[in-house]
């Protein structure tokens, strides 16, 4: 049951915002910028063939294919919902009504390269960047920017480069965070100040590069190695420009975590032990769909898996204050001790792996 007195708690915090805090914003409009996982129909319409997402299994339970990698709604629309605003439409279907904001996202995206028929983060904002005026400088300061970037750039990496130094990997990982932060300056030049990001999954448990392996009773270590490093360095990023910029405010998920508990204790989170993606093709269903609401997590769960502000927080901070979260960043800050993840990594993810449920794309 839940505690009556958390209850009291938050609704005297939001009060005393709104009483205290003229400027505290309830933001009407969403970015949306990333990959596959975001993507609300980018691909489906700059592709000159016919995308997977275009027929089922996707879109099984909303009755018709839309354009997302999911049987259902993905991670933006429950966003949406939550802030009360209308699903947020894919930049490229011009006739769409932008008014509260746009989806930039799209499957095989990359923050480095360019492959063919998507956008790299870089690609994507600059259309933001050429769009932006249809935003008042208010609204695109309140907003909320929502990234999920990079796992194709790693997969990639992984791929071509099987066996890479220490000091390759970071070199790699390096040149991504670099390129992100470029990016995210752009778009604080640009008035935004609500910055939300979804770290990496271990990449290396996914059923579809499980599959690919030829193993797929165990996940693919270099790619999960990969993703846990990009995840500690991104934070680090977040952490030194909410120092660097005036007014930078962010919320961190730690989707790495979320995704790894629910594979190695799958019954603790009522998922059915077995090695198959819920829905899909090939031998473990890994070239396919999934449904999964991560949504939920991102908007209100507590600082085990987000940080140092959940979105339902980041949406009623002040613009002018950040105070109030610093204990809080201190210990988002914290959490991310990549010796630790190795550690993890070796004595329960490597090990318990085969015994797991493992349903993502």
């Amino acid at each position: 049951m839940a505690n009556p007195k958390s209850h009291l708690f938050s609704l005297s915090f939001f009060s005393f915002l709104l009483l205290h805090f003229p400027t505290v914003s309830l933001a009407q409009t969403l970015f949306v910028f990333g990959d596959g996982l975001y993507d609300t129909g980018n691909k489906q319409i700059i592709s000159s063939n016919r995308v997977d997402a275009s027929f089922p299994p996707y879109g099984n339970t909303l009755g018709e294919a839309t354009g997302r990698w999911s049987d259902g709604l993905i991670i933006p629309d429950y966003l949406a919902g939550f802030m009360n605003i209308p699903q947020i439409p894919p930049v490229l279907r011009s006739t769409s009504d932008f008014s509260h904001g746009a989806n930039f996202a799209i499957a095989d995206a990359t923050v480095l390269g360019s492959p063919p028929e998507t956008l790299t983060l870089s690609q994507q904002v600059m259309k933001f960047s050429e769009n932006k005026n249809k935003w008042t400088i208010q609204a695109r300061s309140e907003a909320i920017y929502l990234f999920y970037i990079g796992s194709n750039d790693y997969l990639n990496y992984a791929k071509n480069n099987p066996n890479p130094s220490a000091d390759q990997k970071e070199a790699f990982v390096d040149r991504v965070i670099t390129s992100i932060e470029a990016e995210l300056k752009v778009i604080y030049g640009s008035g935004g100040r609500k910055f939300a990001l979804q770290n990496l999954a271990p990449l290396g448990c996914l059923p579809a590069v499980k599959q690919a392996s030829g193993n797929v009773q165990e996940c693919v270590r270099l790619p999960s190695e990969m993703a846990a490093l990009h995840n500690k360095k991104l934070l680090q990023l977040l952490v030194e420009l909410s120092r660097e910029l005036s007014g930078f405010q962010y919320s961190f998920y730690d989707f790495f975590s979320s995704i790894q508990n629910r594979v190695i204790k799958s019954k603790t989170y009522t998922f059915e032990t077995g090695i198959a993606a819920c829905c899909g093709t090939g031998s473990v269903n890994g070239s396919s769909c999934s449904t999964y609401n991560a949504g939920h997590l991102m908007w209100g769960s507590d600082p085990v898996v987000i940080g140092p502000n959940n979105l339902r927080e980041l949406l009623f901070l002040p613009l002018d204050t950040m105070a109030a979260t610093r204990p809080r960043q201190i210990k988002i800050e914290s959490i991310y001790d990549i010796k630790k993840i190795e550690s993890e990594m070796e004595t329960q993810w490597l090990y318990q792996v085969d015994k797991a449920s493992s349903f993502l794309i």
